[in-house]
């Protein structure tokens, strides 16, 4: 079961990358024994998952910019707060 949850995961990211790395952290996942390392593999899973589809999708520029606006409309609007 956590198995099919794993591949779960990595069927979320970009083809690309399951296309490079997905049969390689299957493998790791089935050699893995204990349930402590699994859960760090979800965890990692979950880091590459975010890491792939904003930094490198370059979402992350926007995501900035609408940070930046906010902090400027907030110091425009509100410039003695």
């Amino acid at each position: 079961m956590t198995r099919t949850f794993y591949q779960s995961l990595l069927c979320l990211h970009p083809p690309r990358f399951r296309e490079r790395y997905a049969e390689e952290m299957t493998w790791i996942f089935d050699e893995t024994a204990s349930a402590k390392e699994r859960a760090f593999l979800f965890y990692d899973g979950l880091i590459s998952l975010a890491r792939q589809w904003v930094v490198r999708s370059g979402m992350w520029k926007i995501v900035l910019a609408i940070l930046g606006a906010l902090f400027q409309a907030h110091f425009i609007l509100h410039p003695y707060d």
